[in-house]
């Protein structure tokens, strides 16, 4: 099977649609599949491919060199995050429109690399080796460098999401003129970009649109399975009446979670009502991580391998990202809240299982009781909890609602900056132990860091947004300013001054 059917496999597969259209987007598949996009339409276990593009230069590709120019690493859903803080400079977004053409089979990108990247051997690591962040020495020397050098970094950010958002509606509409469809399915890397999808599912070109719970290539394994049983046994995948069900990792026996708490010689204490004192704990301003069921499938933490925290605190935010997680300053989190509650939170939006889209909370006095669960631009990647799908993770939050009346908590993935998702009991003690959490519940078991370890009050470090935000160009700038010329140096000062009124 091709890199492209596995993708829309796992979407057409997990969609429960009889009769669907799909889009399949990422930067361009292996070298065994070297198509970047893919349109076509699914009926009766027949699959027909209507148009397809090939190659690098293409809008995913686009988006990848704008994180290259931000020093995102491979990270495209930093500038997602960044671009909240910043603003769409018009003539920047007319710089982006030369270059970048939508035509009947993709959206060209006219990518140019000027000179090979250096080797970057101060990101070697024997403990975490990620051979990109050595092999890419980044920025790049790139025509989007030349582009945008001299423009502050968050304005970069923003312009290039909007450009991408309007690409991408135009492509949809030139696919609805040549296939009318109700149903549309949507797959590939380029579909983890959440507020993609919310702008998607917003501008309703379609009647109903999908977004699976992996449509990058962590899902090509159980995509490829999705589409051989669609193609070739004429047999669906088995769902439940929400989808499928996104807890298909492993899971460990209470006594090998004791073993492993007893080796490390912790104290711990077992709940009575653990859901209640989980709730209780993340009232109190408690970093909480959760460690219960099988674990999630895909890229999301869904409340089996989750770090909950107190959406009303904006500190639980900072604590989470500066203290905690060590991951940048500027990134969201996302509100996992309950069925029962989703329509009076996001009325007439898009409900999601699976983390995927984000949502806008209109209603001014519901935004300001969860400031740390809502992005600076008002948006929110949610995530709906639904009781029959993880009966543990609702009830988590059910009596967050009682004690604080919010039928909402704050969910992130269980892991620092820079590691995968836990998989296992061990490497859930160990962030305990290293102060990612201020308290870890594990498969009924209670530990609690402040009884196991002594820790320094990181209180003092936590910084303003606004300092943050002017730190990251400043940095940016002084890394950068040789490859710059006097022009873009000077642009981009005048920036900062307007900005931060220095």
């Amino acid at each position: 099977l091709k890199h492209h059917d596995a993708h829309i496999g796992l979407a057409v597969a997990t969609s429960k649609f009889k009769k669907t259209l799909y889009l399949s987007l990422d930067g361009g598949g292996d070298y065994g599949d070297k198509r970047n996009c893919v349109f076509g339409e699914y009926s009766n276990f027949k699959f027909k491919n209507l148009s397809e593009d090939k190659g690098l230069g293409n809008i995913c590709s686009f988006h990848a060199f704008i994180t290259d120019f931000l020093c995102f690493g491979m990270d495209n859903g930093k500038v997602n995050g960044l671009s909240a803080y910043g603003e769409v400079q018009s003539d920047l977004y007319n710089k982006f429109s030369k270059i970048v053409k939508v035509n009947k089979n993709g959206i060209k990108f006219d990518r140019k690399r000027y000179k090979k990247t250096e080797l970057s051997f101060d990101k070697f690591s024997f403990e975490g080796y990620q051979r990109y962040k050595v092999v890419n020495k980044q920025p790049s020397k790139t025509n989007i460098f030349e582009i945008c050098k001299g423009y502050l970094l968050e304005d970069v950010a923003k312009t290039a999401e909007q450009f991408l958002k309007d690409k991408i509606l135009i492509f949809l509409y030139s696919l609805k003129k040549r296939k009318n469809s109700k149903n549309i399915v949507f797959t590939g890397g380029l579909f983890l970009n959440v507020a993609l999808n919310g702008f998607i599912s917003e501008k309703k070109i379609f009647e109903n649109n999908f977004f699976n719970m992996a449509p990058a290539d962590n899902g090509l394994s159980l995509g490829a399975i999705g589409f051989y049983l669609l193609k070739f046994k004429k047999k669906n995948l088995k769902l439940n009446k929400y989808g499928l069900n996104p807890y298909l990792g492993p899971s460990f026996g209470k006594d090998e979670v004791r073993k492993i708490i007893e080796k490390f010689n912790l104290k711990y204490q077992v709940p009575k009502n653990i859901y209640n004192d989980i709730a209780k704990n993340i009232s109190k301003g408690k970093i909480v991580g959760v460690f219960q069921g099988r674990a999630e499938f895909g890229q999301r933490s869904l409340g089996n391998r989750s770090i909950l925290a107190d959406p009303r605190n904006m500190t639980s935010k900072t604590r989470l990202n500066l203290l905690l997680k060590k991951r940048d300053w500027f990134m969201p989190f996302a509100p996992a809240i309950i069925d029962e509650d989703f329509d009076k939170w996001f009325p007439n939006q898009h409900r999601n299982y699976y983390m995927q889209v984000t949502n806008q909370i209109k209603d001014k006095k519901l935004l300001k009781k969860i400031p740390s669960a809502v992005h600076v631009d008002g948006s929110s990647r949610t995530q709906l909890v639904q009781k029959e799908i993880n009966n543990n993770f609702w009830n988590i939050i059910n009596n967050f609602k009682k004690i604080t009346k919010l039928p909402i908590v704050l969910n992130t993935s269980f892991n620092r900056h820079g590691i995968s998702t836990i998989s296992n009991p061990r490497q859930a003690v160990e962030h305990l132990l290293e102060g990612c959490i201020d308290l870890l519940y594990i498969n009924g078991f209670k530990l609690k860091i402040a009884l196991n370890k002594k820790i320094r009050n990181e209180q003092n470090l936590v910084k303003s947004e606004k300092s943050l935000l002017k730190k990251e160009n400043e940095n940016w700038f002084k890394k950068n300013k040789l490859f710059m010329d006097k022009i873009s140096r000077k642009q981009f000062h005048l920036f900062l001054n307007k900005k931060f009124k220095q």
